[in-house]
């Protein structure tokens, strides 16, 4: 079992505090060195919209400043990692927004508005890929994710709201095959649904990559459904997601921080290069909570 060398982690705690975004700095701090939670809600605050909603490239892939339901979901996945409680007025704000934004004939929300393509963006973001009649899994991306925040938060959210969304779910989950696309999965097992969880993990061990030799294209890596020990598919994923981790303590660049196993494929080229650095922090970030939590870096 490989680990992560002091002088490594030094290299990617350096590579975030140069290179990151305040918001990734921030979440470091915080969760690996006792900082201030209050520095991270400062450097999450830019992003969140009038309208309570989050956007202005918060997800580095989608570049839109106005509100977006997955740079929402971002941004309540932040909230959330700081233990935001519901009378903290960001997450009422966001609740707000996402309420607001549920479509019932859908039924979900779907995860950009068309104004996405007046802006740099990743290919698979292009409003063509969501719009009405589009077959993109809007009740797994964004749609579990928010789900999951909405229950999380259960205090502000519509019971009726969660009702329904719950049900269109699990119907869904129902007529799933494999291979389904890792962020989907693990959205959809951060849902508290116990109904779910074996046709979920089932989809996971059927879904998954577990060839190195292919990690380096955008596959389902272990670590994607499986990032930390208490994820539903830890244990039934445990062989892969062990060769996962000794596969990143190999990869990381010398710089410290890792690279995305994906790119928006020549187009944009100057905003990609603005993504990238962007997604370097936050894959850095969630790489180190994966090898800590699993006990994979000297002295943590």
């Amino acid at each position: 079992m490989k680990k992560l060398s002091a002088p490594s982690f030094r290299r990617a705690r350096d590579f975030l505090l140069t290179q990151a975004r305040p918001l990734e700095r921030a979440l470091f701090a915080h969760e690996f060195e006792a900082g201030p939670r209050g520095a991270v809600l400062e450097a999450l605050a830019p992003f969140q919209n009038a309208d309570g909603g989050y956007g202005h490239a918060l997800e580095p892939d989608v570049r839109l400043p106005a509100s977006s339901a997955i740079a929402t979901l971002t941004g309540l996945d932040v909230l959330r990692e700081i233990a935001a409680g519901s009378e903290e007025l960001p997450v009422r704000r966001a609740l707000a927004w996402v309420v607001q934004e549920y479509d019932a004939a859908l039924p979900g929300w779907r995860s950009v508005p068309p104004a996405v393509d007046d802006f740099a963006h990743a290919r698979h973001w292009s409003w063509d890929r969501h719009a009405p009649g589009a077959a993109w899994p809007h009740l797994l991306v964004p749609g579990a994710r928010l789900l999951s925040h909405l229950q999380h938060w259960r205090a502000l959210a519509p019971p009726e709201l969660v009702a329904d969304a719950g049900v269109a779910l699990r119907a869904h989950v129902e007529t799933l095959t494999p291979p389904v696309f890792g962020d989907g999965l693990h959205y959809a097992s951060t849902v508290d649904e116990p109904r779910l969880r074996t046709k979920l993990c089932r989809l996971a061990l059927e879904s998954v990559n577990t060839n190195p030799a292919e990690w380096g294209g955008y596959v389902n890596k272990p670590l994607k459904l499986a990032p930390l020990p208490e994820s539903p598919f830890a244990d039934v994923l445990a062989g892969p997601v062990s060769t996962n981790l000794d596969y990143e303590i190999e990869q990381q660049p010398s710089d410290g921080g890792w690279e995305p196993n994906w790119s928006w494929q020549g187009a944009y080229e100057a905003e990609w290069q603005v993504a990238r650095r962007e997604w370097r922090g936050e894959l850095t970030l969630k790489t180190l909570r994966s090898l800590r939590a699993y006990g994979r870096i000297e002295g943590l």
